[in-house]
């Protein structure tokens, strides 16, 4: 029985010579800007955050590794982050940066990607500053920008419940322990105190879920209904205090305009969090006015 003959592969199309030399200078823009982000990522490290298990071979493709933060449902569990980097383009092309375990979060989804999307993305945005993101979003959720909003609404209204699936979640999938590999160089052992910007207790938050019932059970009753609200302390809070960073970073994608979006708030918020606006700036938001 005669087989079927392979289809011939189509051929690629080659790159004339002006466009193969110009994506190598954007890759090798990309790597020299990667490699000094990851030089400072490690010489003066931020709390919570730490390097991958295995040394970084590929500056375009590595791990990091999250901590879970004091005073939430993730602490105690680590939490591993691959991220991959593009070739050519960056940092005008967005990262891609996932948790390689299951979290139960309102900002991340099942496949392990956070709300901080590619939509979100700014070249301004540099790595540490996307990376202590995170770590903030931990912390307190962006309950204006949830991915799942079952989750969202758990917390907001039964706070109590969110917190012991949370904390089941991180024993379950997050509690192996990751022994990291540090560059050479690198400062180990040395983590800065950590003081959330918006302290993110247990005992807060079931006070404010208590409050969203009382006030949803109120309007059911009159029948005006309700809606999980916009965190508009958290909005308003950061608008006067980061109003240059936002127009920086709106400016940087071209566009116009003031109202922050998921990757604003998460980064200006942990440059509060962290205390040290000044030094925090300098080192991971180098291209924005002082």
């Amino acid at each position: 029985m005669a087989t079927a003959p392979v289809p011939e592969p189509e051929p690629q199309p080659e790159l004339s010579t002006a466009a193969a030399r110009r994506q190598d200078e954007e890759r090798k823009t990309a790597l020299r800007i990667i490699r000094n982000e990851l030089r400072l990522l490690w010489r003066d490290p931020s709390p919570y955050l730490r390097p991958g298990p295995e040394p970084v071979t590929d500056p375009f493709h590595w791990e990091v590794v999250i901590d879970g933060p004091a005073g939430t449902p993730y602490a105690g569990g680590t939490f591993p982050v691959d991220i991959q980097l593009p070739a050519a383009g960056y940092p005008f092309v967005h990262p891609k940066v996932t948790f390689k375990t299951l979290v139960y979060h309102p900002n991340i989804d099942e496949e392990g990607n956070m709300v901080l999307d590619a939509e979100s993305w700014s070249c301004a945005t540099k790595l540490r500053g996307l990376l202590i993101g995170f770590v903030s979003v931990l912390y307190d959720p962006l309950l204006d920008y949830p991915i799942n909003y079952d989750i969202a609404e758990q917390y907001a209204y039964d706070y109590e419940r969110y917190e012991a699936e949370a904390r089941a979640w991180t024993r379950e999938f997050s509690s192996a322990p990751v022994v990291s590999h540090y560059p050479p160089n690198a400062v180990v052992g040395r983590t800065p105190p950590a003081v959330p910007h918006f302290p993110a207790t247990a005992a807060r938050r079931r006070a404010e879920a208590e409050a969203r019932r009382r006030a949803a059970a109120a309007a059911a009753s009159s029948g005006s209904g309700t809606k999980l609200e916009q965190n508009t302390v958290t909005i308003s809070s950061l608008q006067s205090s980061t109003h240059r960073i936002l127009k920086s970073n709106k400016n940087c994608r071209g566009e116009h305009g003031d109202e922050p979006d998921a990757t604003d708030v998460a980064v200006s918020r942990a440059a509060l969090t962290l205390g040290d606006v000044g030094r925090w700036g300098t080192l991971a938001i180098s291209g924005y006015p002082r």
